[in-house]
């Protein structure tokens, strides 16, 4: 028999209550302005979060004051009573729910994270999930969530369950998440909030797309974004279904032209982060036109999602390996040549210093720079210490800033294209990945470097195609 316990904590119902009327609305606005979803919201504006051990997924948040927080990327929220350090791991549900009669009479309804934080300092939390209410065929009671603890797990009510999330007061915390008591018969039947992921690879003549319709779970759209980059394809963004689907069922998909797709039937089903997930491939070869994609239900042949592909939403490749010689003069790097923006455009310090503390950054220069009052004031703090920097050590601080403010990073790109101004990244080897426009400018996309072309080059089918994630 599983434990289950069931909180009856009215006073802490009135207390998650008066700390989300803290927000003013003011501040609400001024969060919405930033438009950075890597971060926690709270009431004093963005939280960073930081990353203690990225190979284990494991991250460390620092609420300054007692109040209501949300990270918008992975819909988990917290009500703390004071100042706090939450530290977040995730799990996968298959390493401790296998070991249990659950897997039989529930299924899972969300991310499994492992939480700590200090006795008290949480008076609730936001657990996401991705069952969908509106449809009105799933009981609330239905939801439990699980705990898994040395002795074994437990079921816990939780005190209230809305469209996306589940809410534990007063909670303590061990791997947690949410599941659904169900019937095998009716498993089916459970509509579920889905996305689709869209990945391209782009060489000379040939573009291939991977195709994933999975359940709005943020831990699995992690696992296969690290996976297509390690093959070197890029993401694109594409909005989801618009109505939820059920688990368990089939959808075909299908496209304007006559592509090549295999398979062309995908089952919505649940599957670790940690198991290879169900895709399509689609063979698109030369792409010179829109394309829509479509997802329709295979049982009534219904519509449930669809979208226009351009060929402008796939970058250029970088299908140029030109050879640079010992002894050619040495060119501006990309974060010398671009330290004027990265001062007033860079908006969180905070995740740049973690990725190169103990890397570029001593102790006491990581101390230094976040003792500075304003973003702009980090910024001129750290570039002040670049006196010392090698060209290995400028290297990592361009992959930091690529990780941490892509976009800011791509759109100096295309200014750096537009102008032709010369610039280079360090390269520890003598060869180099460059894409040659069609303004006869060759830019190297992986480090920055740009050059204007007056020679012939080797070609070369090999790709360095970047990919652009957040802090988590």
């Amino acid at each position: 028999m599983i434990p289950t316990k069931n909180p009856e904590e009215k006073e802490m119902g009135n207390r998650v209550t008066s700390f989300k009327q803290q927000r003013p609305q003011s501040d609400h606005r001024h969060m919405e302005a930033q438009d950075t979803e890597d971060d926690f919201w709270g009431p004093t504006g963005p939280v960073a979060v930081e990353v203690i051990d990225r190979e284990r997924n494991l991250y460390r948040v620092q609420f300054p004051v007692a109040g209501y927080y949300h990270c918008p990327n992975i819909g988990l929220h917290f009500v703390v009573t004071r100042e706090a350090t939450i530290e977040i791991g995730f799990c996968a549900w298959s390493q401790h729910l296998d070991k249990t009669p659950l897997q039989d009479s529930h299924m899972v309804a969300g991310p499994l994270f492992d939480i700590k934080a200090q006795r008290g300092a949480v008076a609730a939390v936001y657990l996401p999930h991705f069952v969908d209410l509106q449809e009105g065929q799933v009981d609330t009671s239905w939801f439990h969530v699980a705990h898994f603890q040395e002795h074994g797990v437990v079921l816990e009510v939780p005190a209230k369950v809305e469209q996306g999330y589940t809410v534990l007061e007063n909670p303590s915390f061990s791997p947690i998440g949410v599941l659904l008591r169900i019937m095998p018969p009716v498993r089916h039947f459970i509509r579920i909030t889905s996305v689709t992921l869209i990945y391209y690879y782009l060489n000379l003549q040939d573009v291939t797309l991977h195709l994933y319709l999975i359940p709005n779970d943020w831990t699995i759209q992690k696992a296969i974004d690290e996976q297509e980059m390690r093959f070197q394809f890029v993401r694109i963004h594409k909005p989801p279904p618009v109505d939820s689907l059920c688990i368990g069922s089939r959808y075909i998909v299908s496209a304007s032209k006559n592509l090549e797709i295999i398979p062309k039937e995908l089952e919505l089903c649940y599957r670790s982060p940690r198991e290879s997930q169900l895709f399509s491939e689609i063979y698109v070869g030369h792409m010179d036109s829109v394309i829509k994609l479509k997802i329709t239900d295979k049982k009534n042949g219904n519509l449930k999602w669809e979208a226009l592909l351009n060929p402008g939403d796939l970058r250029p490749a970088q299908p140029m390996i030109p050879t640079v010689h010992k002894d050619a003069p040495a060119l501006l790097h990309f974060v010398d040549q671009h330290r004027e923006q990265l001062v007033t455009r860079v908006t969180s310090v905070d995740p740049l210093l973690d990725k190169l503390h103990g890397l570029v950054l001593s102790e006491e220069e990581y101390g230094a720079v976040r003792a500075e009052a304003t973003t702009q004031d980090k910024m001129r703090k750290f570039f002040s210490l670049s006196r010392s920097w090698n060209r290995a050590s400028k290297d990592q601080v361009y992959q930091a800033l690529k990780e941490t403010h892509p976009h800011l990073i791509m759109d100096l790109f295309e200014r750096q294209q537009t102008t032709g101004r010369p610039s280079a990244e360090a390269e520890s080897t003598d060869t180099i990945t460059v894409f040659i426009s069609s303004t006869g400018k060759a830019v190297n996309m992986a480090s920055g470097v740009t050059w204007a072309m007056n020679t012939t080059m080797d070609r070369s089918d090999s790709q360095a195609h970047g990919h652009q994630h957040g802090l988590w």
